[in-house]
């Protein structure tokens, strides 16, 4: 994550913590050492926020002792500061490839309409999520962004929300049945333009990668995107060409390391078996990586003969991406996501419903070519 979006949502979280009374005057607040713990921070990124806290009157910072808060911190912050309403944003994680930018379209969107934003990191956890949910589920909190965790049943607390009226406005990934908006990538025409510029490089035994598609993911959308693209240029694909029971997504590779081997070799073995494959699909980044990694055990040359797209991957400045990839709008996604929430919370439309797309580019690197 940059710094100005990371140490700013710390803070806020710090502040509503303080502000609601769950951190009395006195209280000490957790280390800078567990604040990087907490959000996968460096330790300047903690200690900025925690000083932008002490600079404003808010908490006192003893050397060896920690930060504590401060008694009449309430004047300091000022009216205005203490009657901004609170969004809760809840999603699995965030990498390099994808959600550092939909962060910063959340946070810098909140602040422009005057809403603390509070941030909670599931780590693709049922478990996590539903403890998320419940914490933001009070009074205090004016609605609710959130990015559910993948799965085979709706979590009963997100049903817990919809039921209660909660303001909720779901983030990339759509929940099939549920009275309430979602921001997403138009997947479907994302997944149909990066086959047919397979298509345009002259392939037509083009793999496709991914995890289990299940209700709560935007993977069906891009798998259907995929069969339609062939549908479209009048070519058949093949059934066997489909792999979808990879195991280690972007969430995953810090907390299931082991996961990743073993889908590497059941790349690598589906490869070896289909050898008339010379291009691969995947539904994210980090399954392209471990398709390149397959593909080059096979002493497949990439991009000279097997060719490699995806969506999303790590924003570079020197050179072209070395994947191909489909990007998505992520800052026009959090923005987006919080200007309809913000029209539920008012009343604008109470009822405000349906699916919000926003299109994805493609973006050319160095691992796609002409078959020759």
């Amino acid at each position: 994550m940059g710094a100005q979006p990371c140490y700013r949502l710390i803070y806020n979280h710090l502040l509503e913590e303080i502000t609601s009374g769950r951190l009395l005057p006195g209280s000490q607040l957790p280390s800078e050492k567990d604040l990087c713990q907490t959000y996968s921070v460096s330790r300047i990124t903690s200690k900025k926020a925690l000083e932008l806290l002490a600079e404003q009157g808010i908490i006192s910072r003893y050397p060896g002792k920690g930060s504590f808060v401060r008694d009449g911190f309430q004047q300091k912050l000022g009216r205005e500061s203490l009657l901004a309403p609170v969004i809760g944003f809840i999603m699995p994680d965030f990498s390099d490839a994808f959600g550092t930018k939909l962060i910063y379209g959340i946070e810098e969107t909140c602040a422009k309409l005057g809403y603390h934003l509070i941030f909670k990191r599931t780590r693709d956890l049922a478990g996590e999520e539903e403890k998320a949910i419940r914490s933001l589920a009070g009074p205090g909190i004016a609605g609710i962004l959130m990015l559910p965790i993948h799965g085979e049943y709706y979590n009963s607390e997100i049903l817990n929300l919809i039921l209660g009226k909660r303001a909720v406005v779901f983030v990339d990934r759509k929940m099939k049945g549920l009275a309430a908006p979602t921001v997403t990538t138009d997947n479907l025409e994302a997944a149909e333009m990066g086959v047919e510029y397979l298509f345009r490089l002259g392939h037509r035994n083009i793999a496709f990668y991914s995890g289990p598609i299940k209700h709560t993911s935007t993977v069906e959308d891009r798998c259907q995107g995929f069969i339609n693209a062939f549908a479209k240029f009048g070519v058949s694909h093949d059934p066997a060409h489909f792999y979808q029971n990879l195991s280690s997504t972007w969430t995953h590779p810090f907390y299931a390391p082991e996961r990743i081997q073993t889908d590497i070799e059941q790349i690598r073995r589906h490869l070896d078996a289909h050898s008339e494959i010379t291009a691969a699909f995947t539904a994210e980044y980090f399954m392209a990586l471990l398709v390149k990694a397959a593909a080059e055990k096979l002493g497949r040359r990439i991009p000279d003969d097997f060719s490699i797209l995806t969506f999303d991957s790590p924003f570079s400045l020197v050179g072209p991406p070395p994947i191909t990839y489909l990007s998505q709008d992520e800052y026009a996604i959090g923005k987006l996501a919080v200007e309809t929430l913000h029209k539920v919370i008012s009343g604008e439309d109470p009822s405000l419903n349906g699916d919000y797309l926003v299109q994805a580019k493609l973006i050319i690197g160095d691992s796609t070519a002409l078959v020759k």
